[in-house]
């Protein structure tokens, strides 16, 4: 893995400088009928979005965040929407952004069922698989208060009163991480799927598909028929991914896949509800990307020799779109994304 954004988490690193948001940490928004997307404000502590599905007796709730506060602020949110319980809880894959509030659901529901594919399952359990699971939380408490001294150094040397603000908030956001981190329980799944399943809710056909190693080698797609929505986890994202543990080259092809189903809407794991077009400039990003470097590599360029050129020929293309939020920029993200594919398509190649 790189060692650019080591120092914070590799998923979801972001500059300093990047405004941080004090609203409240999700927007619920109906995308259609019983059906919401959970917009995570974009924060240093990141969190993931969640889908919010409304069935005849019960709530079916897709990802559920970094931290257990979240999740309980999501929670009570869906209770400003409906009492009635929570009955299943889908994780999309097993990065910590996406899992890590699993107990708040757990706690307020004694039948509730979490559902994962098989393999998420593993990554969730198994050591040095990336950046999730429960061996991770131990990584994280590890680093988390290097990257405290971190932010506390960059205060003492911020150049301007409102640079010195905003990383006093990242600050805040870090030191309560940490808390939280120290006291999590972590829950895991009490199902998995290896294929294609349908859950038949009362009144909701809610498929889960499984079309390919993307974002990860576990990726779940929840997929409403009727509705014509899906909930891709980080297999979509509405900025840069993050290729640290996926599959480039599989990755298009599971787009490809997804493509091919009948949705008109996307509920991604970041960013803002997308329409299905919108998977057109993803996978361009991530063709183009592949492109890109395969042909430095093949003209003699070492990975340091080809990032500046790779990112600056694909800026035109990619860099206004993949830059719309305070967090997950092209500029950002753009060297370590390049390096993932040096990684593991060219060396491995």
């Amino acid at each position: 893995m790189s060692t650019h954004g080591m120092q914070r988490d590799p998923c979801c690193v972001f500059p300093a400088d990047g405004k941080t948001v004090t609203k409240d940490l999700f927007e619920l928004k109906p995308v259609a009928d019983g059906v919401y997307a959970a917009i995570a404000a974009p924060q240093y502590k990141i969190n993931s979005n969640a889908a919010v599905i409304l069935t005849n007796d019960g709530v079916v709730v897709v990802d559920s965040h970094s931290k257990p506060s979240a999740a309980r602020a999501l929670f009570q949110e869906i209770r400003g929407v409906t009492q009635q319980p929570i009955r299943k809880l889908i994780n999309t894959h097993f990065h910590w952004d996406h899992w890590q509030g699993n107990e708040v659901y757990a706690a307020a529901s004694s039948d509730l069922e979490i559902i994962t594919s098989e393999r998420t399952c593993y990554n969730l359990t198994t050591p040095d698989v990336g950046v999730g699971g429960v061996p991770y939380i131990e990584t994280q408490l590890a680093t988390l208060p290097k990257e405290i001294e971190q932010l506390k150094d960059d205060i003492r040397r911020a150049s301007s009163p409102e640079l010195k603000a905003r990383i006093e908030a990242n600050l805040q956001q870090a030191e309560a991480f940490l808390e939280e981190l120290k006291s999590l329980q972590p829950t895991l799944p009490t199902r998995t799927v290896a294929h294609a399943t349908t859950l038949n809710e009362p009144g909701r056909e809610i498929q889960l598909l499984l079309l390919g190693r993307a974002h990860t080698d576990g990726d779940l797609f929840i997929y409403l028929p009727k509705e014509k929505v899906i909930a891709t986890g980080d297999a979509v994202v509405d900025w840069m991914p993050f290729l640290g543990d996926g599959y480039p080259e599989d990755w298009i092809h599971t787009l490809d896949a997804l493509a091919h189903i009948d949705f008109t809407h996307i509920i991604p794991g970041h960013g803002d509800v997308m329409t299905k077009e919108s998977i057109a400039f993803f996978r361009g990003y991530l063709t183009d990307l592949i492109a890109a470097v395969k042909q430095a590599a093949a003209a003699g360029a070492s990975l340091e020799e080809m990032t500046p050129g790779v990112a600056d020929q694909l800026a035109p293309q990619y860099e206004a779109g993949m830059s719309k939020y305070p967090l997950g920029q092209y500029r950002e993200r753009i060297g370590v994304n390049i390096e993932a594919v040096y990684q593991k398509v060219v060396k491995k190649g």
